[in-house]
């Protein structure tokens, strides 16, 4: 019997902390997409302001149009004319507002505060506008269309659109009643009122959970479209631009080149004897020696360039707006970066060197575009077969 206690005991302690850890995952998930429904919420409050301002000055005249006999339908009319006069002057300022808020891209504080504070402004008016209408009439219809209009235009969270909801409901409960003398008449419309309320409530959760299955659908597609880009443009051990990406790149800057007619370099290096690293130390050594040097040369080089992995161990680096001669007193410096820095693995440590070839992009034409590496590589060839560990540049189509 203590055995299946203890077993009833863990169970229930299982089946609470399950329970606590999907309440708590579900309000995360929720409050992940809020910035994204206040932004959507901001764009249809500036469009229901455009088509309530003109409806509710319409309301207007129409009610300030009439005469009226008795007292009660001149209480009732004039409590309806400052009503929708009221609600015109919210509208307005919610117009102004979204105005300036719709065409941000990155939600803000007052987009947060506008959007309930619109809920909040709407349910009172349906609430206020039916508990006058109680004085003429026993319908409750305004209660429910904006019930529908906040549950459908809107997306709130559930937690915060049950609060508003019930809220409104106990508002609307205890209003009616000063205008209400009927008991029965009052009862039928108190259990109305709640037929209303739940019709707003549920259509909230619906358009709610089909939101909010929109915008991580959304997110999970260009996530997927980011990781594809990734794969395709991005060399995947070094995380620097590969050749296809290079390519694209060399492609507009020389474009641009002949358009404004500046001139650009473009650096290729190699790793001397980088197959000796692999052959002493393994290829896992070498990867991580690529990584390093990959970051040292990103970290060293300006914003305007583009450092790129050209295959195996050699690297381009791409220099806007900058002659050969700059072009190699830049190679120089990294050359010196790269000989006294030292390149630890593990337990191992490695020094380097590289050899560089700088040339210029007015150096091939666009029939040739595709061997824009060319020239450069000449002279990359030359400073290995110099020595190594030294930077060559080229002048035209001849290597000095």
């Amino acid at each position: 019997m203590m055995v299946v206690k203890h077993i009833r005991s863990v169970q229930r302690k299982w089946s609470f902390a399950s329970v606590k850890e999907k309440i708590i995952r579900a309000f995360h998930d929720n409050n992940s997409v809020l910035g994204e429904c206040a932004r959507i919420n901001t764009r249809r409050i500036y469009y229901l302001s455009i088509i309530a301002i003109p409806l509710r000055i319409f309301n207007i005249l129409l009610f300030t149009s009439r005469s009226y006999d008795t007292e009660v339908l001149k209480t009732w009319s004039q409590g309806i004319i400052i009503s929708h006069s009221i609600l015109l002057i919210f509208m307005i300022g919610f117009f102004i507002t979204t105005h300036k808020l719709k065409n941000r891209t990155e939600p803000n504080t007052a987009m947060y505060l506008v959007q309930y504070i619109v809920v909040v402004v709407i349910m009172a008016s349906g609430i206020t506008i039916v508990t006058i209408d109680q004085l003429v009439t026993t319908n409750i219809t305004p209660l429910l269309i904006t019930c529908i209009v906040t549950g459908v235009i809107f997306f709130i969270r559930p937690l915060t659109s049950f609060i508003i909801y019930v809220t409104s409901y106990v508002a609307y409960y205890n209003l009616i009643a000063l205008t209400i003398t009927d008991p029965q008449i009052l009862l039928s419309n108190r259990v109305n009122g709640i037929t209303a309320i739940g019709i707003g409530f549920l259509l909230s959760i619906i358009l709610w959970h089909y939101n909010y299955t929109d915008i991580h659908q959304k997110r999970r597609i260009k996530a997927q479209q980011k990781q594809l880009e990734q794969m395709a443009y991005y060399d995947q051990l070094t995380d620097l631009p590969n050749r296809r990406l290079l390519e694209k790149i060399i492609e507009r800057e020389y474009s641009s080149m002949q358009r404004y007619g500046h001139e650009t370099a473009i650096m290729i290096l190699d790793i001397d004897n980088f197959k000796n690293i692999n052959d002493t130390y393994g290829h896992p050594v070498g990867d991580v020696v690529l990584q390093q040097l990959a970051d040292l040369l990103k970290n060293n080089a300006r914003e305007s360039d583009t450092v790129a992995r050209f295959g195996g161990e050699e690297f381009i680096i791409l220099m806007p707006r900058t002659t050969v001669e700059e072009g190699c007193v830049f190679a120089e410096r990294l050359r010196k970066l790269i000989m006294e820095k030292s390149f630890t693995i593990g337990s191992a440590t490695i020094q380097i060197t590289s050899s560089f070839g700088v040339a210029s992009l007015h150096d091939i034409n666009s029939q040739t575009l595709e061997d824009y590496y060319f020239v450069a590589d000449k002279a990359l060839y030359l400073a290995k077969q110099s020595g190594k560990n030294r930077v060559e540049k080229a002048c035209g189509t001849e290597v000095n």
